[in-house]
């Protein structure tokens, strides 16, 4: 996993059709931004069919790098992907490299490790709703006395624009719940109510993090090598994963996660109560 300020080394390796390293005459890279621009790094020809060129990620989000050469012509595209700078992460790399009996001088795995926390963190706040702090732009309508924020719990707001214009905090208040009240009505509009807020848990469950620790521990351990499967049932590992009596596997997919029961029951004193529309 990448970060915003990081230098990462984009490699091309032209080969011909016999796959032998090959040298074209010209050749250029051009990555394109999240938001659309574009910039195009220096080139390095450090030996024969290798080439470089070292770019400082400017913006969090999806990348395409585009390497196209002439003489002969060829192409070559790739992706990359840089985090968010709030990082909202529920659980350290040093944490979980304990739970994992990493030996702490064993670096090889810490950015493939970096993205399974962020991802294992994503399914676990699918179920137990927001718990890592961080800053929420949204657009509601008024008409009403009270607007509802959508990513809960609140935390505070920093501000409220209303038809362009900014909202004395005197005038509203806002609970944990995220129900954002005016003390008589917000302006009738479509899309009018612009609120920034932060959502998120001062202090994470200790069950939560326990959780999110032990998610990780099992969809990480096919990353091992050999035969290992999160849906193995167990065998050989404990991890709390077995069949019913009817045959059928302990618990549940999310977000490409597979959750199995021992990791339900830590986040189950937490998890979120169904949304009713």
């Amino acid at each position: 996993m990448r970060d915003v300020g990081d230098t990462i080394r984009l490699v091309y390796a032209p080969r011909d059709a016999a796959g032998d390293p090959v040298d074209p005459d010209t050749v250029q890279v051009t990555v394109t931004l999240p938001d659309g621009s574009t910039a195009a790094p220096t080139v390095d020809h450090p030996s024969a069919g290798q080439y470089t060129a070292d770019y400082v990620i400017e913006q969090r989000g999806r990348h395409v790098v585009h390497w196209s050469a002439t003489g002969p012509d060829d192409a070559y595209l790739d992706v990359f992907n840089a985090a968010s700078p709030e990082w909202p992460a529920l659980v350290g790399l040093a944490e979980v490299k304990r739970h994992l009996n990493y030996d702490p001088d064993d670096t090889s795995d810490d950015e493939e490790l970096r993205g399974f926390i962020l991802s294992a963190s994503e399914v676990v706040e699918d179920i137990v709703g927001v718990m890592a702090r961080r800053q929420v732009t949204e657009t509601n309508s008024g008409g009403t006395p009270t607007v509802r924020l959508a990513t809960t719990p609140v935390l505070s707001v920093v501000s409220v624009i209303a038809d362009g214009e900014l909202v004395d905090p005197e005038d509203y208040r806002v609970t944990p719940g995220g129900v954002l009240l005016h003390r008589t009505c917000w302006p009738a509009g479509v899309h009018n109510i612009e609120t920034v807020y932060l959502a998120g848990r001062q202090a994470i469950p200790a069950s939560v993090i326990d959780g999110t620790k032990e998610l990780i521990r099992v969809n990480w351990r096919p990353q091992q090598g050999g035969n290992y499967s999160s849906f193995d049932l167990g065998q050989a590992d404990d991890f709390g994963v077995s069949r019913s009596t009817e045959g059928s596997l302990q618990g549940e997919l999310r977000l490409g996660f597979f959750v199995p029961n021992t990791v339900v029951q830590r986040l189950q004193p937490h998890r979120r109560a169904p949304v009713v529309l």
